[in-house]
């Protein structure tokens, strides 16, 4: 029953609130939702207006820059936008089935393991709702505030379970010699390792570790591994490493290095504190349980994720090194439901593991509204394609969000998390900012401001700051010196024609 319950929350109660509509304003459910969407739903739109061939040559945060970010996820809302769904529905969609695939490979999983249905039920409690004690400002409360807005995590660490199934496999059963089989298990593992570059690169990791655990005992068991194992290592390699060379360059260059003490530098705890303190009692005691029942498969892998998390930077954004630790967090709540011996002891865990994420439940952004998403509209219908929009730095901007008019550059954040930030565009983008009457380019430029003083006190606070502390907003006394061009509710476009050629 308890089973069943969860899987309504998630998909009929969970959902529908994570993403919707009231009094003509869109909000948004967690931190994590309010911070990632606006990506998700800028690609979607790019699905929507553009051809295959522009989802690659146009990116959405910067000019005249190649798209390097992991969008196939959001491919299915851009189709479903194409097809005149509405905008809410076009997202809601696509999360709802690939919760409903996630829950099946969990329960897949599971099952095979021998776990009952209400066992299931409490692994996911504690996997998706257990919060982290200290989790505010490092990472979401919650694990399912992660999945929520990386859709493409739900396909990925799906398919990850897939993968740990088929070396489970490997290791415990006899193997299989026929050709056809061995051809077909190659050929799903090298699908999956495709599927994790398109949509969700950071999975990757957490595979190549699991395999590389597995791969040792079988070899120590077996003294082999299996053919079919070793052709999808090097097809694995072949394809990361092209996915590397033409689309990642920018984002990984000089990445991971080796930086221990990155924990101590930006949140100020030791790395030997870190996962006891935001993992919380679930990491506690999950390595606790498996050093004392001798669960060396499981703890080897935990370990290994652990180190790979504290002693590396694997992208320019160290926040991007809990995307390696899903498996490390579920791993932990399997090994506390499987061996913790009293039901009633399991029960309270779940009960202290979720009250301080009640709060989280709680908090909603405005992300967007009705009055924004018609601007964009018109602006997306009545703009030439040669125009670049020039706009402030907020992370839900209505232009990259619900259009396909390039910009010079989007939320500085945005940019510097994918090794962007040093683009000439970005530069350009500032002074159009400071001095907006000066500025030309060679493309005709849209002004895009806002300037009636409805930004709340939360976008105020910080958000239009760059990465330096300084304000990426429209010096609004410059464009009192351009005519208008275009005037909204709220929003005033100004334009500069392109400059003559020398």
């Amino acid at each position: 029953m308890l089973l069943y319950c969860i899987i309504f929350l998630l998909v009929v109660v969970y959902w529908p609130t994570a993403l919707y509509w009231n009094d003509d304003i869109l909000w948004a459910r967690g931190i994590s939702n309010y911070i990632d969407w606006p990506v998700h739903f800028a690609h979607a739109t790019k699905v929507h207006y553009q051809s295959i061939v522009e989802w690659y040559t146009h990116n959405p945060f910067v000019y005249n820059t190649r798209n390097n970010y992991p969008f196939w996820a959001d491919v299915p809302s851009g189709l479903l936008l194409r097809l005149g769904l509405p905008f809410k529905t076009s997202f809601l969609i696509p999360s709802v089935l690939l919760t409903v695939f996630f829950l099946y490979c969990v329960y897949k999983f599971l099952n095979k393991r021998g776990f009952d249905k209400n066992s299931i039920a409490a692994v996911l409690v504690l996997f998706l709702f257990a919060s982290m004690p200290n989790g505010e400002g490092t990472q979401p409360q919650l694990w399912l505030n992660t999945f929520s807005p990386n859709r493409s995590l739900l396909l990925t660490f799906s398919l990850l379970l897939i993968v740990y199934g088929i070396f489970s496999d490997f290791l415990n059963s006899g193997w299989n010699s026929d050709r056809k089989k061995k051809f077909l298990t190659f050929t799903k593992l090298s699908l999956i390792t495709l599927i994790m570059c398109l949509t969700h690169p950071h999975t990757l990791l957490s595979t190549a570790v699991t395999a590389t655990v597995f791969s040792v005992l079988i070899f120590k068991k077996k003294k082999s591994i299996p053919i079919e194992a070793v052709a999808w290592a090097f097809s694995s390699l072949a394809i990361i490493l092209a996915f590397k060379h033409y689309l990642w360059g920018e984002a990984t260059a000089g990445y991971p290095i080796f930086r221990p003490n990155w924990t101590s530098e930006r949140f100020f705890i030791s790395p030997f504190l870190f996962w006891p303190m935001f993992g919380g009692v679930v990491y506690t005691l999950g390595i606790g349980l498996a050093i004392y029942k001798k669960k060396f498969l499981e703890l080897s892998i935990v370990i290994t994720l652990t180190l790979v998390h504290l002693l590396f930077q694997w992208q320019i954004n160290e926040y991007d090194n809990i995307k390696n630790t899903l498996l490390m967090m579920f791993l932990c709540a399997v090994i506390l439901v499987e061996v913790l011996p009293s039901k009633k002891l399991l029960a309270v865990i779940c009960v202290i593991c979720i009250l301080p994420s009640l709060k989280e439940w709680t908090e909603i952004y405005p992300i967007s509204s009705r009055i924004e998403m018609d601007i964009a509209e018109r602006i997306q219908k009545t703009t030439p394609k040669d125009y670049v929009a020039i706009i402030d730095s907020r992370h839900n901007h209505l232009v990259p969000m619900f259009t396909t008019v390039p910009v010079m550059a989007w939320w500085d954040f945005y940019s510097w998390t994918l090794g962007l930030n040093t683009k000439p565009e970005t530069l350009f983008r500032f002074e159009a900012l400071r001095i907006p009457q000066k500025t030309s380019y060679s493309k005709p430029l849209l002004y895009v401001a806002r300037l009636d003083g409805g930004y709340s006190p939360f976008e105020v606070a910080g958000r239009f700051k760059d990465l330096t502390g300084v304000y990426l907003q429209f010096d609004a006394n410059a464009l009192k010196n351009l005519a208008p061009y275009e005037q909204f509710p709220g929003y005033t476009i100004y334009r500069k024609l392109a400059a003559p050629s020398p």
